[in-house]
């Protein structure tokens, strides 16, 4: 049923306007004209926008009461343990900045590594460069070096394998030449001209 109602509202919303020329242009109405026409559309309208508001509020209210405890908790602190306490967060950014930047570095390395060995790039996009340690990134590209080449080969031999050459008068599944007809053995090149 809410099918329907979208549907009229839908047909609603465009009328035909016929010029001197008798040509006809579809008018779209705007969101007011729909609202004032329509007060169903208008309550559900209403109810978004509602509940939007509603989902805001109670984000902004969270926030300033976390800001608010933050406050009174610096506040209840001494000069002392405000100090420590910046210096703490200072060391924490600092932390993660310099664990960001040797992640990153370890990664430019590995790619380098893992480029001369012939390693698809795609292996080291698995590997996560800020839980990994230098030795444990060595043992993984020997891993995917040994693997993508014992990969290769297998492909490499898979693609050049040919059925063997046929010599010239042994045919698969032919009869020992005492059993061959006079017509099949002339057939046979050795008894050719």
């Amino acid at each position: 049923m809410e099918d329907e109602k979208k549907k009229d509202v839908g047909a609603e919303a465009t009328t035909e306007n016929t010029g001197a020329d008798n040509a006809t242009e579809d008018k779209k109405k705007t969101l007011d004209e729909l609202l004032a026409e329509d007060k169903e559309l208008q309550s559900q309208y209403d109810l978004k926008v509602t509940n939007s508001l509603k989902t805001a509020k109670t984000n902004w209210e969270k926030e300033l009461e976390d800001k608010k405890a933050e406050a009174e908790k610096l506040a209840k602190m001494s000069e002392e343990e405000k100090k420590n306490l910046q210096l703490e967060e200072a060391i924490k950014r600092a932390t993660e900045a310099e664990s960001k930047l040797n992640a990153r570095d370890l990664e430019a390395e590995t790619l380098k590594q893992a480029g001369s060995k012939g390693i698809p790039l795609e292996l080291i996009q698995t590997l996560d460069f800020t839980k990994e340690t230098a030795e444990s990134i060595n043992s993984k590209l020997e891993i995917f070096e040994k693997t993508y080449k014992s990969e290769r080969e297998k492909a490499i031999n898979e693609y050049s394998k040919e059925p063997p050459p046929q010599t010239g008068d042994s045919i698969e599944g032919s009869k020992p030449e005492g059993q061959m007809t006079y017509e099949e053995l002339c057939k046979l090149s050795k008894y050719k001209n």
